[in-house]
Parts: structure tokens; C-alpha cells; sequence
């Protein structure tokens, strides 16, 4: 049966607690925070659709509804989706473990985390993951010291030997260290090697692997790649992504440079400095600002003389007239009192069991960002 006639597929880890996003994962998951007002899974299952993969399965925790109502069947984002549930979550290795039935008979698979983001060839991957016979290929990235990253390290023949130092061992030289970037090739046989219960695949699966003499690869990215695991970094992702015009969305939505406008126009005297994104039925009062990245929900308003830098607004928020927000994430369903000037903050829409006074002297509550 040759791998040409077999359906591929992948698995998506969604089932974490999003507990470094929060409070923007409060009442949904992470993957279903909106990105260039689309959400990351979203982004994720036509990256995984342009390569080949016709069939995904996503486990799912922590508030699951947010990710169903979004993804559904999968049909609209290009491939088949099938869930599995984990009342209790199981880690990377143990998610796939209980996902097996579902990826059984599809030969080689991806699995990807759900909350990084990159323009990966994974044909290319898949492609260099066959050739070698390995058992799995871990997509790496340059290490970048200063992220405080565990290494994994890769010998000449682009074979790991060590993953965050297990198993122990000379270390490799710098170049052959590399940050590990959430996506991996795998046979099947892989699940063999899996016990049941809760475990990690990086910590508990490869490295007994690698001890026994299995051959593990490594697949170098060098091109774009952002890992959104918390507030600071989902708000530097969104403006990387925007800036460098990395989502295929963004094409039939380019105005000007590094300017995208979803069905709107923006008033002659609002200054503009790229890149910026303005959703459908947005509207923008006079005279004022969108600087150094800038991306407006559908629906939002944002009033007169409002300066935004660096700065993301979900659909349906509010900015009040005269406000000066930098490096802040207004989420759905809030209003942006006018004339505040705030820098590094997450605005959240208060409790609907409270006071409108108490509402309003929180200001929608307002977070100081995770830097």
C-alpha cells in the first residue's frame, strides 16, 4: 500500500489550560483568541490543509465549545476535523495516545501545537522525513539564547541526540543546537511507544527513544516563526504576522502598503503607519492616530482623536473619544472610556453581575500585560 494513496492527517494539541494567556483564556481556549481577526486554529488548519492534510483530530479541555463553534466539521478551513475529548488533560504524548484510532492507517502524520505560528514548508518536512527512515523528525528553529528555551541538539547527519539534556550525554557543539518549534513528523509506530496515561512526547517518549537507537531527525526552519503563549507574546505575534504579511488572508484585503481594509475606508485625517488591519463595519472618528501596528476588530468604533499604537481591539469594542492606548489588547465587548491614556494593558469586559458603577471604575478591568 503505498503512502500516495493513503489520506493525511495530523494531530492538533488544543487541550491546555492557557494558563500563561491569562485572563484573555478566561472563558475560551487559547487557539480560539482571535489573530488578524480570524482565530489562531484557524490559521493553523489551512496551514496544515495547504500541505496535503485532509483530516485533522484536535483534543480538546479546557472550554472545548470555544474551539467546536469555531471549527466545526473543519469543512470551511479545508479538511475533516474529529475531537477527542480529555476530561483529565494527558500531556503531548498521552493526548496522541488517546487519539490513536483516529490516526491509525494514515502512515507518516504531523502533530503541531496549537499556539505558535509559522510559515513552515511542511511539504518539505514530510518530504525529508520519508527519505531518512526515521521514526520522528522534530522541526527545529535557530536557538535563540536570550528566550531561555530548553536546547535540542542535533548531531552533522541531522540527527537528535538530546532533547533538554535527556538522554545525558557530551553536550553538542552551539551549532548543533536549536529550539524545538511544536511541530513533528512521526510514524506510526510512534504510538507504540506511548504508555497510557499522562505523559510528554519531548520528555517522556523521544529521549528512552534515542537511548534504545532510534532514529530521531531534525528539520531546520529558518523562516518565520512566533510561539503566542502568553499576552506579550500573542500581542508581538499578531503585529510580526501582520507586519510581515504572512497570512494569505491579508492579500484581497491589502489597500496600500502594509494597509488592510476589510470592506472599509478610513477618514482623510486619521494619520496611518503601517501595518494596520480594519475589519468589516468598523468605524474610525477624525483626526486621529494608528501607529506601529494596529489591528481593528469587526464592528469596533473607535472615537474622535483616539491614538492607537501597537495595539489590538477584538470585534465589537469600544474606544472612547480622545484615548491614548499603546501596547494594549481592548477585548470584545468593552468600552474604552475617553480621554484614558494607558500603556501595557489588557482591558476585559467586567462581570455582568455588577454594578454599572462598579463596572466603570474598573474600566472594563484592566490588566497590567505578562512582559
Amino acid at each position: 500500500d503505498s503512502w500516495f494513496n493513503r489520506i493525511m492527517k495530523a494531530m492538533v494539541l488544543a487541550a491546555g489550560l492557557g494558563e500563561r494567556m491569562w485572563p484573555l483564556t478566561e472563558d475560551r481556549a487559547k487557539p480560539s483568541l482571535p489573530l488578524l481577526n480570524r482565530p489562531i486554529i484557524a490559521h493553523t488548519l489551512e496551514h496544515l490543509a495547504r500541505h496535503g492534510v485532509q483530516e485533522a483530530v484536535i483534543n480538546l479541555h479546557h472550554q472545548p465549545e470555544s474551539i467546536r463553534g469555531i471549527v466545526g466539521d473543519g469543512r470551511k478551513l479545508g479538511l475533516k476535523v474529529h475531537y477527542s475529548e480529555e476530561p483529565i488533560i494527558l500531556g503531548t504524548g498521552g493526548g496522541l495516545k488517546k487519539a490513536e484510532p483516529l490516526l491509525r492507517g494514515s502512515g507518516s502524520f504531523f502533530m503541531v501545537n496549537s499556539d505558535s505560528l509559522s510559515d513552515c514548508d511542511l511539504t518539505a518536512a514530510l518530504k525529508k522525513h520519508r527519505e531518512c527512515g526515521a521514526v520522528a523528525t522534530m522541526v527545529l528553529t535557530p536557538l535563540d539564547p536570550k528566550a531561555g528555551y530548553s536546547a535540542v541538539e542535533m548531531d552533522g547527519r541531522d540527527r537528535i541526540v538530546r532533547i533538554a539534556g535527556k538522554p545525558p550525554g557530551a553536550p553538542a557543539p552551539q551549532d548543533g543546537r536549536y529550539f524545538f518549534s511544536g511541530i513533528h513528523v512521526l510514524e506510526p509506530e510512534i504510538l507504540d511507544a506511548i504508555p497510557s496515561g499522562k505523559c510528554d512526547i519531548n520528555r517522556d517518549v523521544y529521549p528512552p527513544l534515542l537511548a534504545s537507537g532510534k532514529v530521531i531527525k531534525g528539520y531546520v526552519h529558518a523562516g518565520f516563526w512566533k510561539e503566542l503563549g502568553n499576552p506579550r507574546l500573542y500581542l508581538e505575534g499578531a503585529l510580526a504576522v501582520l507586519k510581515g504579511a504572512k497570512d494569505p488572508s491579508l492579500v484581497v484585503l491589502r489597500g496600500s502598503e502594509g494597509v488592510y481594509l476589510d470592506r472599509v475606508s478610513l477618514p482623510g485625517d486619521v494619520s496611518i503607519e503601517p501595518p494596520v488591519l480594519v475589519g468589516r463595519g468598523t468605524t474610525i472618528g477624525s483626526g486621529g492616530a494608528l501607529q506601529g501596528g494596529v489591528v481593528l476588530g469587526r464592528q469596533t468604533v473607535i472615537g474622535k482623536g483616539c491614538s492607537l499604537r501597537s495595539t489590538l481591539v477584538w470585534d465589537g469594542a469600544r474606544v472612547g473619544d480622545g484615548a491614548c492606548l499603546s501596547e494594549c489588547i481592548v477585548t470584545s465587548g468593552v468600552f474604552v472610556p475617553p480621554g484614558v491614556s494607558l500603556t501595557g494593558k489588557i482591558f476585559l469586559r467586567a462581570d455582568g453581575r455588577q454594578t454599572k458603577r462598579q463596572r466603570l471604575e474598573r474600566l472594563g478591568q484592566c490588566w497590567t500585560l505578562n512582559l
